[in-house]
């Protein structure tokens, strides 16, 4: 059973489609690249996910629950957005007590099933800081470390690194393979930036709503002949 799959989803804003025949499947304790331009339709589909559009037409199953069973397919499944969704008055500590509140957790619960990545994404010094505090690069971090608080089978994470510089990005980028490693979640990463995409990643490369290529990426460079994915990506778009 795949954490996500996508099967043949179509989608419409009024009239104009901007979904067509969207299918790629993401295994179980795998890093999935979801890969475009802005304006390729990787945001819809972000939101379809998410449910903040509801689906029109074709199949999506998140940890093997259909996503109109919403309850069920969210249940175990962590959501960073690309918009920032932090409360910038209220410290690290307290943001993430008040998303385990709304998990049914206790303060004592919330930081335990956290403790030992707290460390890990280099918060641990910065726990009683005012999130306004922050620079952008640790403030995403809090929001990656709350999407961890449930403990997700599978993360969703829509252009996590927007906005932050190389250093941060590729930091946070390199936390999150360290997740699929050791802990087996699953992971959606949603980006852009072509430099964010190694050669063992599998890639679905999205263009005006439609997958374009859907292959690990190495496969990818040796069918187009070419030694990048950018370069790779201007030849699949000639």
């Amino acid at each position: 059973m795949s954490a996500l799959k996508l099967d043949n989803v179509y989608y419409k804003y009024d009239k104009e489609l901007v979904l067509r025949n969207v299918s790629f499947c993401v295994e179980k304790g795998s890093f999935f690249v979801l890969l475009g331009l802005n304006g390729a339709g990787k945001s819809t589909i972000f939101a379809l996910l998410t449910r903040l559009l509801n689906l029109q037409e074709g199949e999506v199953f998140l940890n093997g629950s259909a996503i109109s069973n919403y309850q069920e397919a969210l249940a175990d499944i962590g959501i960073v957005f690309q918009e920032p969704t932090l409360d910038l008055d209220l410290t690290v500590r307290q943001n993430l007590y008040y998303y385990g509140s709304l998990k049914g957790l206790s303060f004592k619960e919330t930081l335990e099933s956290i403790e030992d990545e707290i460390e890990k994404i280099d918060l641990d010094e910065k726990l009683d800081v005012i999130c306004r505090d922050l620079n952008g690069g640790h403030r995403r971090r809090v929001e990656i470390l709350r999407s961890l608080i449930s403990k997700p089978k599978l993360l969703l994470l829509d252009e996590a690194t927007v906005g932050l510089d190389v250093k941060s990005r590729f930091e946070i980028l390199e936390y999150i393979k360290d997740l699929v490693k050791t802990k087996g979640i699953s992971v959606l990463w949603i980006t852009h930036l072509f430099d964010e995409v190694e050669a063992d990643d599998s890639v679905a490369i999205i263009k005006q709503g439609r997958i374009i290529e859907n292959s690990k990426v190495c496969d990818i460079l040796q069918k187009y002949e070419t030694d990048s994915l950018d370069k790779a990506f201007k030849a699949i778009t000639n």
